[in-house]
């Protein structure tokens, strides 16, 4: 299984779902055409771990549950995209997000379980029963808790021109403007220096 190509810079894993639709040479392309490539970015992600990740292509990949889990993404990131642009431009992330969150948790239900952490009992959910839907959980439980405990104006996208990346701004003077310093943060420096060595003749 190759490493995933999407950036990991947002801080939160149902945003870093949105970047799996980055602008390429002026296109937005998808990153996760597959049941793979979606396995492979979790795994990336860390969640499943790496056997975890084995396992259900081994079990799943090629299979309608596959397609299933696949479709389940892509409507949830269709709709976190869209309540990532709502909270950008200052306004509530809209009904949509809540319903593809719901859906996703909905297919996945879990029950309490008492298991044994080194020395001590701690209670644990887990899955009433395993699906390919079910890898899919951690980011609609990332979405939900940035609708529930999250501030709504940390959710930024990045200045740089032509990028779609958006981001979750955890600096300490919450002052973020790109999705990387080693990305766009460094090519609007670049062409900042340029414009002071080079200003318009007139």
């Amino acid at each position: 299984m190759s490493p995933s190509t999407a950036p990991f810079v947002a801080n939160l894993l149902c945003l870093d779902l949105v970047n799996t639709e980055p602008m390429r040479d002026g296109t937005r392309v998808d990153l996760l055409e597959r049941f793979a490539d979606l396995v492979g970015w979790l795994r990336d992600a860390g969640t499943p771990s790496d056997e975890a990740a084995r396992r259900a292509l081994a079990r799943w990949d090629g299979s309608e549950e596959a397609t299933t889990a696949l479709g389940q993404a892509r409507r949830l990131r269709a709709a976190l995209r869209s309540g990532a642009e709502r909270l950008v431009a200052g306004r509530p992330a809209g009904e949509g997000v809540v319903r593809a969150v719901n859906r996703v948790l909905a297919a996945c239900p879990t029950h309490a379980r008492l298991v044994r952490d080194g020395g001590r009992l701690v209670t644990r959910a887990v899955p009433v029963s395993e699906s390919a839907v079910q890898l899919v959980a951690p980011v609609a439980e990332s979405a939900a808790w940035l609708l529930e405990h999250g501030d709504p104006s940390l959710v930024r996208r990045c200045g740089g021109t032509g990028c779609v990346l958006v981001f979750y701004d955890t600096t300490k003077n919450r002052s973020r403007r790109w999705c990387s310093m080693e990305g766009c943060g460094s090519r609007a420096k670049a062409g900042a220096y340029y414009r002071r060595r080079h200003p318009p003749s007139g």
